[in-house]
């Protein structure tokens, strides 16, 4: 059964990166502005390329390296408002880094982030969440690549993985210029963080919160706030 947004349908059940929590937040969150070009690293069922291409103008090439997930995803473009603005690539970003020739306003990625940790028995499920196939020092070093001199990236990632990337992503000389940690519910420990970086950013960053849940496990005002242009509620 497909996932219905406010301008689009996606169906996720072939795909490595589905439908979920993170995604939402990281689409809604994400700014691309005036990008011309956008880049969706791993891009699953392609639901960030579609977002991205909801809030801009751009066109977006999704790189995913499953080829199942390829191509629903390529469904899931072809019937969107947007089809003539995305493309799938069916590629591993390390291959395609390597290869092309195009560079990035602005790159977007949902990545691999458990390391040494029990893994499932499904092959197709690692790849999503497991960082076997791609480090985060793989994913910031391609990124840095990849992206133009005023180009922007954004990535959500646990607390202590976001930590790592920071490090990662300062000795390429990005700095950050927005931070998002999110919070399930009042009073617990945070579950993600969302982070954008910059070559060129503003001297201060922007720290903000967001909690998704109230006490009663109810969407948030906020995270329906931030969420309005997608979810259907």
């Amino acid at each position: 059964m497909a996932f219905r947004f406010k301008q689009f349908d996606v169906d996720d059940i072939q795909s490595t990166q589905r439908v979920g929590t993170d995604a939402m937040i990281l689409g809604s969150w994400a700014e691309p502005g005036q990008s011309v070009n956008i880049h969706d690293i791993g891009t699953g069922c392609g639901v960030l390329a579609l977002m991205m291409a909801q809030k801009s103008k751009a066109s977006v090439d999704a790189v995913e390296i499953d080829q199942r997930s390829c191509l629903e995803a390529e469904k899931n473009f072809l019937r969107s408002p947007w089809g003539k603005r995305l493309c799938i690539i069916n590629d591993s970003i390390q291959s395609f880094a390597n290869t092309t020739s195009s560079s990035y306003d602005y790159i977007i990625a949902n990545p691999p982030f458990f390391s040494n940790q029990l893994k499932s028995p499904y092959a197709q499920k690692n790849k999503t969440r497991h960082d076997q196939e791609l480090t985060l020092t793989d994913l910031i070093f391609h990124i840095q690549s990849l992206l133009k001199d005023h180009g922007r990236f954004t990535l959500i990632l646990p607390p202590d993985r976001a930590t790592e990337l920071v490090f990662l992503a300062l000795n390429y000389n990005f700095n950050i210029g927005r931070q998002l940690t999110v919070y399930t519910k009042p009073g617990k420990k945070p579950k993600r963080i969302l982070l954008e970086f910059g070559r060129t950013m503003a001297k201060k960053p922007i720290f903000s919160e967001l909690t998704i849940l109230d006490a009663q496990g109810k969407f948030t005002d906020e995270y329906l706030f931030l969420t309005n242009g997608f979810h259907n509620f």
